[in-house]
């Protein structure tokens, strides 16, 4: 009794696991994510003052919408283009001491919504803080929620 009992169990086991399996999956659908990048520079004149701040600053960039679906849910990842060259994903920040000890930083940073794009800029150089004095370019992608059928 007690091997037919363990050779049903197996059975069922057997039954049921089997039948998790398709042997040939058809994949008739095909979806792309719906991502967009754009290349722009900040140009050193057109940085705007925070009305609260005197070493803070910032930019805006108009979202392409027309290239979206779904600017409302949009996922946006930005970069600029460092002085090595490189793209330096934001936020960044930047760590610098002068002769008598004092720390300060410069930070560059981003937000977004489904109209823009602000690119914050802050220094905080105990003498005279300055907004970027050279063209900074910068690289946006946007990742729409929606997909496109290929």
């Amino acid at each position: 009794m007690k091997i037919f009992l363990k050779i049903t169990i197996l059975f069922v086991l057997l039954v049921s696991i089997s039948g998790c399996f398709e042997e040939n999956p058809t994949y008739i659908e095909n979806y792309e994510i719906n991502m967009h990048t754009e290349y722009f520079t900040l140009q050193p004149n057109f940085w705007v003052q925070d009305e609260n701040s005197n070493f803070q600053w910032f930019q805006k960039y108009a979202v392409p919408v027309h290239k979206l679906y779904n600017p409302q849910n949009m996922a946006v990842l930005c970069y600029y283009r460092n002085r090595y060259g490189s793209w330096e994903a934001l936020p960044s920040t930047r760590i610098f001491w002068n002769d008598a000890g004092e720390i300060y930083s410069d930070e560059i940073w981003f937000s977004h919504d489904a109209d823009f794009v602000y690119i914050d800029y802050r220094n905080t150089i105990p003498t005279n803080p300055l907004p970027p004095q050279d063209p900074l370019l910068m690289k946006v992608v946007f990742i729409d929620n929606s997909v496109i059928k290929q």
